[in-house]
């Protein structure tokens, strides 16, 4: 039977990965595709975790971590609105998101919880919209970066947060991002990147988390 196996995998390689990846990926509901939500959240076409939950879309690592990290007592700002508004907004005590797609926005906006404050702000480049964070006039223990212009974004960040407070910057494996992750070191931040898979994309994403001593995370 092996020998059998074996020759149909050299006769036949590209049908023989395609078949054996559908019975341990697909026809297989142990595989980390249905215990990450990545084929609950295909099927229903928004992030989900296993149990239907809404969840950010980030990575898993990350998405765990933040599951495990986020207490009622912390404030959160996100840059970028959406599914992860009403994911943070069940974990932490308030949450700010801006959003720049008015659109969005305005489906958005009815589905909110009291702990949330939504704010509209076009989208540019190192003007009002990274700012926003800072036009609330607070602090913020986590500061969520998923949204436009990254870089400026993580920068008026660092400013706003309290003490205690730690930074995730979402896709932090692209090029043009690391001039954040650059900025963060110089200001005396560490870091820690979580790689892997979003649910209902395909490719391996990476986001990075700053902290500094006595952090809310406890890291």
């Amino acid at each position: 039977m092996e020998k059998l196996e074996k020759l149909i995998k050299q006769l036949f390689p590209g049908p023989s990965l395609h078949y054996m990846t559908y019975v341990r990926l697909i026809a297989d509901k142990r595989s980390f595709l249905y215990s990450m939500g990545w084929m609950r959240s295909i099927w229903e076409n928004k992030p989900l975790d296993a149990d239907g939950n809404l969840v950010p879309w980030m990575n898993a690592p990350i998405t765990e971590l933040l599951k495990e990290r986020l207490t009622q007592d912390l404030t959160l700002f996100e840059f970028g609105s959406g599914y992860s508004t009403l994911f943070f907004a069940s974990r932490a005590k308030a949450v700010a998101s801006v959003e720049s797609d008015k659109e969005w926005f305005d489906i958005l906006k009815p589905q909110l919880p009291e702990n949330v404050t939504l704010i509209f702000q076009e989208n540019d480049v190192d003007g009002k919209y990274c700012r926003s964070i800072g036009s609330t006039g607070h602090q913020y223990d986590v500061v969520i970066v998923d949204g436009r212009d990254r870089v400026n974004c993580v920068k008026q960040g660092i400013a706003a947060l309290s003490a205690r407070g730690v930074i995730v910057l979402d896709d932090s494996q692209r090029d043009y991002y690391q001039a954040a992750i650059e900025f963060a070191k110089s200001r005396g931040f560490k870091s820690i990147t979580f790689a892997g898979a979003k649910v209902i994309d395909a490719e391996s994403c990476s986001a990075t988390l700053f902290y500094r001593a006595g952090n809310c995370f406890d890291i």
